[in-house]
């Protein structure tokens, strides 16, 4: 095994301690070279619960490589001009999430570095079960995909597993969306159970995109991220068969018709002694999620930001491309025409984007 990929993070929040926290469960693949952060007080933190070199200073950031990568983990707002100095300094850039809040932004930023070493660490496609499902769609098991509903994440998150489920690339989109309330009561949330459950007035939005021909429907509440009383589900509709979030039907044999789950395989249950972690997904005998990172113990969403980490660094080194900005920039732009379409009630069509030439990692085996 080589030398662990050396990375620089800037930002040091609660999605940036996703990348400390991978980086110190898999030493020997990652290790975090230094933080960049905005106050002394966030240098004293990394410092003490990290024990990993931090500055608000960017120069002397910059003077404290070499990098294989810098990760970039800081609000919308500051993103941009960050990714365009890191850039410009040559190193590559793994964004946490579409760096730019609007479409002109977005424009912008990439027509400054569309050609760049820029990719985003979209993680919901590398999530297991997501995962294997999407294998499942590549696998040609249920067919050709023309259709996706996903209820399962906000904005750009469900857009990407719309299109990586359908294989869209950069076509125009036609998008009717409306928005309706969701009262329910907030019982837990990304620290845990709620000591004291609030009714909250949450916001259901829902949306048709139609990419002539394919079809996603998008759907989500807020309160669906941690709440135990809104599911998430995803239906992925194929010519011979359908995924409906664990269970997979698809034709066989003229006349039949097989039905099976998704079976996810962990260890450390009864008699297993061997820790306690992800082994797998699996669909009868074939194997749809293999756990990379084995025998490491890592919840789904460790294991998917992960993911993203080891292929930024296949990346760099000459490998494809996973998520680059042409995609994140389309799965958010469109994300802002649903906010535009429920916010107005009227449809609207995508637009020539500066990304529309370029090759979409979404139509590719990923």
């Amino acid at each position: 095994m080589g030398a662990p990929v050396r990375i620089g993070l800037v930002g040091a929040s609660w999605r940036g301690q996703y990348f400390l926290r991978v980086a110190r469960e898999l030493p020997l693949l990652f290790t975090v070279v230094q933080v960049l952060v905005r106050s002394a007080s966030s240098v004293a933190t990394v410092t003490e619960e990290w024990g990993v070199r931090s500055t608000t200073n960017m120069a002397d950031f910059l003077a404290g490589g070499p990098y294989d990568f810098v990760v970039v983990a800081t609000p919308r707002d500051v993103g941009p001009d960050l990714v365009v100095r890191l850039v410009t300094a040559g190193i590559p850039v793994l964004v946490e999430t579409p760096p730019a809040r609007d479409a002109e932004s977005l424009f912008a930023l990439y027509s400054k570095v569309g050609e760049a070493p820029v990719q985003v660490a979209e993680q919901y496609q590398f999530q297991p079960h997501h995962a294997a499902r999407l294998a499942v769609v590549r696998s040609g098991l249920i067919g050709a995909v023309a259709s996706a509903r996903v209820s399962v994440a906000h904005g750009y998150h469900g857009v990407s597993l719309i299109r990586l489920a359908i294989g869209a690339g950069f076509e125009p989109v036609e998008i009717r969306a409306n928005a309706t309330p969701d009262n329910v009561m907030s019982s837990r949330g990304r620290d845990g159970w709620n000591p004291k459950p609030s009714e909250v007035d949450s916001v259901r939005t829902t949306a048709l995109l139609d990419f002539g021909g394919r079809h996603g429907f998008f759907d989500f509440s807020g309160e669906q991220y941690c709440s135990p009383i809104r599911a998430r589900h995803i239906s992925l509709y194929g010519s011979t068969g359908q995924v409906e979030d664990d269970a997979v039907s698809y034709l066989t044999d003229p006349g039949r018709a097989s039905h099976e789950t998704l079976r996810r395989e962990t260890t450390g249950i009864d008699g297993d002694l061997e820790g306690s972690f992800l082994q797998r997904i699996s669909l009868g005998r074939d194997i749809y999620f293999e756990n990379p990172f084995v025998p490491v113990r890592l919840n789904d969403d460790e294991i998917a930001v992960a993911e993203t980490m080891s292929r930024m660094a296949h990346y760099v080194g000459g490998g494809a491309p996973f998520y680059g900005l042409a995609d994140a920039s389309q799965d958010h732009y469109l994300s802002l025409l649903i906010d535009e379409s429920a916010a107005s009630g009227i449809p609207v069509r995508s637009q020539s984007t500066p990304w529309m030439k370029a090759l979409s990692s979404v139509t590719l085996d990923v």
